[in-house]
């Protein structure tokens, strides 16, 4: 039960993360942004994988093809949800980026596409879910119409846009992360690695892009405003989420990072900086209700599959007994 502890602890920070980057990605050059916050994370955690008795790094580096992957697609999806922010108003974007998680995996099943072992679903989860992919849609239809806090149209097209690429890329790299874990590599070690595609991606558009997003990257008074923020609000969150990602299956993962947009709203509520429409809060409140049972559904799931396990290997030990 250690696992969801772990991933719930990463959901109430993340609702912290969301707001906080909301403000700074609309105040200061995207990739300085981007390059800053996931070069924090980089660093932190390479120095504890280093300093492991066991170097599980070489876990990592010996499965090179899942190495990249899990980097093209963390890239993908990090930097298309810090765009999505910008576009979007905080719920909405969370809300869409946590929902599709699980409704990503269904569609890979569906396809044959599998990474790793991603369990099953029960009867009523499929019927949340299939609630759930209607309340999504619903709130990208609102956000189109311009019914949430942010601009409508075009604006919130690119930005669903961005956060739908966000939300099944995300997904996709935790399922590589999930098979390093099972190879043997520590949280650390995959956190360390993880975002080398961001850092890349970020420093090349730099690079190529206008002068003064280069002078805010090498701004010292914006690393000193980024640093801490990026330490506590998102290594250490992607740190327990790793952590949850190794002790628990991605479906139950998947389901309880969509309760997110409950602790958002209540952030939001609470520090009164980030607007939230009356549609929005809507959707996100029916969305959450349903992301709750959905979750419980999970939980009951997964009680009752190891108990059947248990009961299987009692018997099996009986059966083996001599007479």
């Amino acid at each position: 039960m250690s696992g969801p502890v772990f991933i719930l602890a990463f959901v109430v920070l993340s609702a912290f993360r969301d707001v906080f980057f909301a403000g700074a990605l609309r105040s200061a050059p995207f990739f300085a942004v981007a390059l800053i916050a996931f070069a924090t994370c980089t660093a932190a955690f390479l120095i504890v994988a280093l300093a492991e008795r066991e170097r599980t790094l070489r876990v990592i580096f010996a499965d090179l093809r899942t190495f990249l992957l899990m980097n093209l697609f963390t890239a993908c999806a990090w930097l298309s949800y810090f765009q999505s922010l910008r576009y979007l108003e905080p719920a909405v974007a969370n809300v869409l980026h946590a929902g599709l998680g699980p409704l990503t995996i269904l569609a890979m099943s569906a396809v044959g596409w599998r990474i790793v072992d991603a369990g099953a679903m029960t009867f009523l989860e499929g019927i949340c879910q299939l609630a759930m992919a209607l309340c999504l849609a619903a709130m990208v239809v609102s956000a189109l119409l311009g019914l949430s806090a942010g601009a409508g149209g075009a604006t919130a097209l690119i930005g669903c846009g961005f956060v739908v690429v966000s939300g099944a890329a995300i997904t996709i790299a935790t399922l590589y992360t999930k098979r390093l874990h099972d190879a043997g590599a520590s949280a650390a070690a995959v956190v360390g690695t993880r975002f080398l595609g961001v850092l890349l991606a970020s420093a090349t558009a730099l690079l190529l892009g206008p002068a003064d997003a280069r002078a805010a990257a090498g701004s010292s008074a914006t690393w000193a405003s980024l640093v801490p923020a990026a330490f506590m609000l998102m290594a250490v969150p992607i740190y327990l989420n790793q952590i949850g990602v190794k002790r628990a299956s991605p479906l139950t993962v998947r389901v309880l990072l969509a309760l997110g947009p409950v602790f958002l709203i209540a952030l939001q509520t609470l520090v009164g900086g980030a607007r939230l429409s009356g549609y929005s809060l809507a959707g996100v409140t029916t969305y959450s209700a349903i992301a709750i049972v959905a979750a419980l559904a999970r939980m009951v799931s997964a009680k009752a599959s190891a108990k059947r396990a248990g009961k299987l290997s009692a018997e099996a030990v009986t059966a083996r007994a001599p007479s």
